[in-house]
Parts: structure tokens; sequence; C-alpha cells
């Protein structure tokens, strides 16, 4: 049986999240006609196809879609990147598993500090559109994540935009691009601006309740609470100057709020285990 079916059908058996081998698999040499080799060859590009159409509908994409279309070039480019393939030689991990999440961090630490802004700036533009004052019931930073950086909150161009951003990470994680460590002094620099710019958005004095419960004991703050720091944080890193902005986003991981926009499982197409 081929090697994707195989897997396919052990994950559905087992009812785990697998991840369905992309692998280019060797053609295997039969004693049958030239006739089966093509039937089968066939059958193996159909199931192919349909692998990469249900991953999609996973995603919540249309196949067939422009959006679709960005998507796949964009895996199959990634899975092919010769950088890529040296640095991450079982796959490129999932990005919503602890080792996929290092590597996001540090590719942000490594891309350019145009590019930081750039991210977050299609993070804060989605929040601002799609994120609901209850943030989907979460106060995790990833599980947010996850529901607002799905791909149906995402225009065409925010997809290739996103896309492009996700890119520049892999690689510059892959090729150790020079990383942007800041200093203690500068994050505290930064951070204490940051809680300056956030107590701009105070308006009003329940407002100044949500901020208040969270500071004294955020385990007992509501998520209505949790959420509205959440948004009131996004907009405010969003307004700060370039430079301590870039501070917050390179350290991004040793920052709660900053970590919110992480991309998580539905945030891009993982890429497989290239066995």
């Amino acid at each position: 049986m081929n090697r994707r079916i195989a897997v396919a059908v052990f994950c559905i058996l087992h009812l785990s999240a697998c991840a369905v081998d992309h692998a280019t698999t060797p053609p295997t040499a039969g004693s049958g006609a030239a006739t089966n080799a093509a039937a089968a060859s066939n059958a193996e590009a159909l199931v192919e196809q349909a692998v990469e159409e249900q991953r999609l509908r996973e995603l919540g994409v249309q196949p067939g879609t422009k959006k679709a279309a960005i998507m796949m070039r964009w895996y199959r480019t990634i899975r092919e990147a010769p950088d890529l393939k040296a640095a991450f030689p079982a796959g490129i991990p999932p990005s919503q598993t602890p080792q996929g999440q290092v590597v996001f961090a540090d590719g942000l630490s490594r891309v350019t500090p145009a590019r930081r802004a750039e991210f977050w700036s299609l993070y804060a533009r989605v929040a601002a559109a799609h994120l609901p004052d209850d943030c989907y019931g979460q106060t995790s930073p990833a599980a947010i994540s996850s529901r607002l950086m799905a791909f149906p909150n995402l225009t065409d161009e925010d997809t290739d935009e996103y896309l492009g951003l996700v890119a520049a990470m892999l690689h510059a994680s892959a090729q150790h691009a020079p990383e942007h460590v800041p200093t203690p002094a500068e994050l505290m620099a930064a951070s204490t601006a940051l809680g300056k710019m956030m107590v701009t958005e105070v308006k009003s004095k329940a407002d100044a309740d949500h901020l208040a419960r969270v500071l004294v004991n955020r385990s007992t703050a509501s998520i209505a609470d949790a959420c509205w720091v959440t948004k009131v944080s996004i907009r405010a890193i969003d307004r700060m100057p370039p430079e301590e902005k870039d501070v917050l986003l390179a350290s991004a991981y040793h920052q709660p709020v900053v970590a919110a926009a992480a991309p998580a499982s539905s945030a891009a197409p993982a890429a497989g285990s290239r066995n």
C-alpha cells in the first residue's frame, strides 16, 4: 500500500492528529505491466490532490480559490527550500507544538526590524477587525492566536503577506541570521513605555477596573477583563515608537502579550515530515 495512504489510514484508525507525510515517495518497481504502473501513479496523484484539498478545508479554505492557490504555492516552496531541508531534516515542526513555537520565536528575533513591524501591523489589523470582546472565551495567547489568525479571517492579500512573513522567519532561523537580543535595560524601558501607552487607553471607570483586576490578580480576573487588556495591549504596541516596539517584538516569547501573535495550529499549513 502506498505510504501516504497507510499513514492516513493509521491516523484515522487511531483518531490522532497525525500529519500526512508530504515527502515524495520514491516509485516502487513492480512486476506488473507499464499500464499498472501508470494507473498506480495516477491513483497516487489523485490521493495527493484529495489530501491537499482536505487540508485546505480543515483550515477553512475552499479548494480552487485564490487563497488556496496562494497557500499551496507557499507550502510547496517551503517544502523544497534547500536551507529549510538542511535545518529541519525531519520536517518543520508544527507551529502549535513547543518546538514549532521555539522556531517561530527564534525566527522573529532574527528577521529585520522592518519585518517584525510588518508582522505586528498585520496582526493588529486582523485583531481590530475580528477579535471579539471575549477573545473567544480564551485567555491563553496561543489559543487566542489560533482562532484569530485563522485563514477565514484573512483576505487573500493578508494571507500572501502573512505566509511571506512566516517564510522569512523560517529562513532566518534556518540560516542563523544575526539575532536581536534586547538587553535587560532595553526590555525594562520598553515594558515601562508599553505600560504608559496602555494607561492612555483607559477611557472610563470600567476600563480602569478591567486593568486593575488583571494587574492585581490575573488568576481571578474574568475573561472579559483579560480580553480587554489583551486588545488594549495589541493597540498600544502598534502605537509605540519603532525602536521600543522592536524591543518587545524581538523578545516576543518573553512578553506574554506579544506571544499572542504567534502562529498556532490554524495559522499556517504545517510542513510535514520529509522522511
